[in-house]
């Protein structure tokens, strides 16, 4: 029976040793925190999906980071939960917000200090919505309750973002400034101060600022931050710019025109490049939700002068990958369908 019992112990202890030597030599290059933004499943095998004790992830809770599955654009995280057994696991980066600790060495990924260094960008991303589908998936929204068809969200694209791009950090570079990490509310972000012109202007083209839901506080704090070459008022200026010129190059009265109907992709797409020219075709992402087109998503180059024409902006700027809508869309007009 002793003998039993010690078998089983230094089998118990050769387990433990087995499970601390799968950690890498380079973990220690991504000593961080892992900070929770949803409810998910934290694996034991990411690979197998298996999760003993059925641990989860607490939104809100900040989880010790030991290794990625990958050092470029990492899409997995190792962390440490406390509460669970074994408590080394894995969590997908979808499920929260990754910072390295202050002096780490943590290369060039998505968890390396360099995709929060402002001034790094190798390219941009205009994020326009169509909003008045925007708000049929998105119905609690304070700017939803804006139903007038006369009002320019009714009529035109609306700025969600513009957003500085670093191809080595994936679509994690971001929070360049004072705040490091995504809040849980928006108006929970430090609030901005723009001149009366510029918050005229941006509240036309951005329905949030004048419903209140802070959208410009997550905008600038998460993307405008992370470009170190204009003010906020600039940075806002430029946004407000350019979401004025896809409107105005033809994009919005091709909406118009098809309010309440069935578009074929294909006939956005060919006017799309017969406005800003045959390269947008390549460098727009189109993303649908239950069959109607919500947002718009230009890729532009890294040199993003003012003033200067959006079809110039696009025709060398970096190919998109993908869209999500299919063979047509719906243009779904403002206010909510029964």
């Amino acid at each position: 029976m002793i003998l039993v019992r010690m078998r089983a112990a230094f089998q118990l202890l050769l387990l433990i040793v087995g499970i601390s030597s799968t950690f890498p030599s380079w973990a220690d290059k991504t000593n961080g925190i892992f900070s929770a933004q949803q409810s998910c499943p934290a694996y034991v095998s990411k690979n197998k999906l298996t999760n003993p004790g059925h641990a989860e992830l607490k939104v809100g809770e900040n989880y010790h980071t030991i290794e990625v599955n990958r050092p470029d654009r990492p899409d997995w995280y190792r962390i440490i939960v406390p509460n669970a057994y074994p408590k080394e696991r894995w969590v997908s980066a979808d499920c929260g917000q990754f910072q390295a600790e202050q002096g780490a060495e943590t290369g060039t990924g998505a968890g390396s200090k360099a995709c929060n260094t402002a001034g790094q960008a190798d390219s941009y991303i205009l994020a326009l919505s169509w909003q008045p589908a925007f708000c049929e998936t998105k119905p609690q929204k304070s700017e939803c309750r804006i139903t007038n068809p006369t009002s320019y969200q009714a009529r035109h694209f609306t700025l969600h973002g513009l957003w500085p791009n670093q191809q080595s950090c994936g679509e994690r570079y971001e929070f360049c400034g004072e705040v490091r990490a995504k809040k849980e509310r928006f108006c929970d972000y430090p609030a901005i101060k723009l001149d009366s012109d510029s918050h005229t202007a941006l509240a036309e083209v951005m329905p949030s600022v004048t419903a209140g839901s802070c959208l410009e506080r997550h905008e600038w704090h998460k993307h405008g931050t992370c470009q170190a070459t204009w003010s906020m008022e600039e940075y806002f200026d430029l946004s407000v710019d350019l979401t004025r010129q896809f409107n105005e190059a033809g994009m919005a009265y091709f909406m118009n025109r098809k309010l309440g109907q069935q578009v074929r992709t294909e006939d956005f797409l060919n006017r799309l490049a017969a406005v800003l020219g045959p390269a947008a075709r390549e460098r727009v992402k189109l993303n649908c939700e239950q069959g109607m087109l919500v947002e718009v998503q230009i890729s532009l180059i890294a040199d993003l002068t003012p003033g200067k024409d959006l079809d110039q902006l696009i025709a060398q700027a970096p190919k998109q990958a993908h869209s999500s809508c299919k063979e047509s869309f719906y243009v779904d007009p403002i206010g909510f369908q029964q």
